[in-house]
Formats: C-alpha cells, structure tokens, sequence
C-alpha cells in the first residue's frame, strides 16, 4: 500500500501527521474501504489508534496517538464519541473548516 502525505501539512504538524491527515481524508472523501458517517453536520471516520496501526505497521502506537493530537491541536481535525455503547470508547475524527481548506488547498501537492 503507497501512503502519501501534503508536504505543507508535514512542514506544519510533521510526516506521521501528514501521512494520517492524508488516510482520513481519503476515508471521508469515500476513496476507501472505510465508511464515512454524517453527525453534527459534518462526516465522520471512525477508527482507533490499533486500528491505524494495521494501516501504518511502521508508526507505532503512540507516534499515532501524538500525530493525532497534533492534527487535533492545530485545529485540523477534531475528535468525538458517536459510538451506540457507551462502553465503546473509539474516537471518531472529522476536519475542521481549517482543515478541510489545507487539504484542499494542497491537494496537488503529495508526496509519496
């Protein structure tokens, strides 16, 4: 599987954000296997740090979990529970008006 990440998000957030920034963007934009959901008037992904670490076997767990919170951070992504059991503690993960403008913004500029 190629990853590719937006070299002004990597300058801003770094590579491991990037590249993360990248793989929900394409799960929201419908280009994965990974299905989107509408909440709060905004689409959603769905996943856990474990889970992303089957996507990215060479990030490790917490280089996820501190990508993720630099996303969240710098207002590109923000995070909530939409989960039907309250026992089920997934984090779901959408793209501020921010964030959705540096990926638009930068879509011709991938790095692979």
């Amino acid at each position: 599987m190629v990853h590719y990440f937006h070299s002004d998000i990597a300058q801003k957030y770094g590579i491991n954000a990037a590249v993360l920034a990248a793989f929900i963007w394409e799960c929201i934009e419908g280009k994965s296997i990974r299905q989107p959901q509408l909440h709060e008037g905004k689409v959603w992904f769905r996943c856990s740090v474990q889970m992303l670490t089957g996507f990215f076997p060479y990030l490790s767990y917490d280089e996820i979990r501190y990508a993720l919170k630099r996303l969240i951070k710098g207002r590109v992504l923000i995070k909530g529970r939409f989960n039907e059991s309250r026992f089920d503690r997934t984090n779901w993960y959408a793209f501020t008006e921010f964030g959705q403008y540096l990926m638009t913004e930068s879509e011709g500029d991938y790095n692979e």
